[in-house]
């Protein structure tokens, strides 16, 4: 894990003159942009996580049922957090399947600061009104993260845009890679 910030990608000389970089920088940068686009992605994914987890406890409440029991509700949780794993659209293929040594505790405070994880396990004891602030918030959050995935999606666009350039005029070769 890099000290590779969005503000940094988001810079706009971090993307101007790419085709004056030297071809190891611009993979570098490249690899930094993929790294936190990864990271982001997971942290997104916790936040959608508990929003999946506060609406299945408004639903059960909306539904009239009793409140489950610790072992019913972790026998319910593949099915309540497998729900919403997709997002419409063709999405990207990721480059890494996890994050590295581990997200950068900046990011997953976000989500922690919104709904720490002790208090997953405390959502029946909320009101109506709090659970509805905390969805809120939640999902205030996601669409937050979701903007700085695909600014950052732009930044991985445009320096991709560059490599395959380059490789394409023969100012880089997969020979050259490999060396």
């Amino acid at each position: 894990m890099s000290d590779f910030h969005l503000d940094e990608a988001s810079d706009p000389e971090y993307t101007s003159g790419l085709d004056k970089l030297p071809l190891a920088k611009l993979r570098a940068r490249r690899d930094a942009c993929a790294e936190l686009e990864m990271e982001l992605s997971f942290v997104r994914r916790l936040t959608q996580a508990r929003i999946d987890l506060v609406m299945a406890e408004a639903e059960r409440r909306h539904r009239g049922l009793s409140e489950p029991s610790p072992e019913v509700l972790v026998e319910q949780l593949p099915q309540i957090l497998g729900e919403h794993t997709r997002a419409e659209g063709p999405g990207r293929l990721p480059a890494f399947f996890a994050p590295g040594e581990g997200v950068r505790v900046s990011l997953s405070a976000r989500v922690e600061d919104v709904l720490p994880s002790y208090r997953l396990g405390s959502l029946a004891d909320l009101s109506a009104d709090e659970l509805d602030r905390l969805l809120d918030s939640l999902s205030d959050l996601e669409h937050d993260i979701s903007t700085e995935r695909r600014s950052l999606h732009d930044v991985l666009d445009r320096l991709q845009e560059e490599l395959v350039r380059r490789y394409r005029s023969g100012e880089a070769t997969v020979d050259a890679l490999l060396n």
